[in-house]
């Protein structure tokens, strides 16, 4: 075989592979955080792990535009969103039944998964948020977006907007049923103890964009109130695969070019 062959050849099984395993990989991903001994005190994401990559560089929500958030009343159930954080955690503000735009912004646009925005189950709430870099898709195979809901019982619908907050793309809502353990627990105030917390990844493709500025996100009665965060991967950063999965694709590709080679010879025989 031609060098130029033996090269196409090669590069065509790792593209492949490498289709493959982004077809079969799921929303899944690792959260790695500083701590999980107590679910009370700030929990800080350190990085994510997916598709045998890891993600340090993060883009954080810096704005928010309050469209739609039913107002709180004497009862301890109605409102929809408020602002929520583990008992002992460090806030950037304190905490509020009915926070505005900005105390918003401020509990989701940090790295610690202990500060989160709550949701009653008879409110409902519409909220843009934008992240403070654009979002751009990239051929990494990584989800952009990476959400975590305290309790593992609650949806939520997520659409893309543009720098101006016009919708863009389409709605998908985030099912409580497709969540993934995301391994570790967290007691905030709103809660008498601690609760699990379950994680989701959405990639640009879902949403049906290739770039955004960030996202409206709203619940209704229906979707049992989420208590939620958010974070963006930033799209600048290249991620390099584990060493392992290279030296596997190697492997594979040069096993399918021997094969392909002893296919030849026995032809021409």
């Amino acid at each position: 075989m031609k060098f130029n062959q033996l090269v196409t050849s090669i590069g065509l099984t790792v593209s492949t592979v490498l289709f493959v395993s982004n077809s079969a990989q799921a929303a899944n991903f690792t959260t790695n955080i500083n701590q999980k001994t107590d679910a009370k005190k700030d929990i800080l994401l350190e990085s994510i792990q997916q598709k045998d990559q890891t993600i340090t560089q993060f883009s954080f929500v810096n704005k928010a535009v309050i469209n739609k958030n039913t107002p709180r009343t004497k009862d301890a159930n109605s409102g929809a969103a408020s602002t929520d954080s583990g008992d002992k955690a460090t806030t950037p503000v304190i905490t509020k039944e009915d926070p505005d735009a900005v105390e918003i912004a401020k509990f989701l646009g940090n790295s610690n998964l202990n500060n989160i925005i709550d949701g009653e189950d008879t409110g409902s709430f519409n909220i843009n948020v934008f992240f403070d870099s654009l979002i751009k898709e990239d051929n990494s195979g990584l989800d952009s977006l990476f959400f975590w809901e305290r309790g593992m019982n609650s949806d939520l619908m997520v659409q893309a907007i543009d720098s101006t907050g016009n919708i863009i793309g389409n709605a998908i809502t985030l099912l409580r049923k497709q969540q993934q353990d995301a391994g570790f627990k967290i007691d905030t105030k709103e809660i008498g103890k601690s609760q699990e917390v379950g994680s989701w990844g959405v990639s640009l493709a879902q949403l049906g964009v290739t770039s955004l500025s960030g996202i409206q996100l709203s619940a209704t009665s229906k979707f049992n109130g989420p208590d939620f965060k958010v974070i963006a991967r930033k799209s600048s950063v290249k991620t390099v695969p584990e060493p392992g999965t290279v030296i596997g694709l190697g492997s594979v590709a040069a096993l399918a070019f021997v094969r392909r080679r002893k296919s030849n010879k026995a032809i021409s025989q």
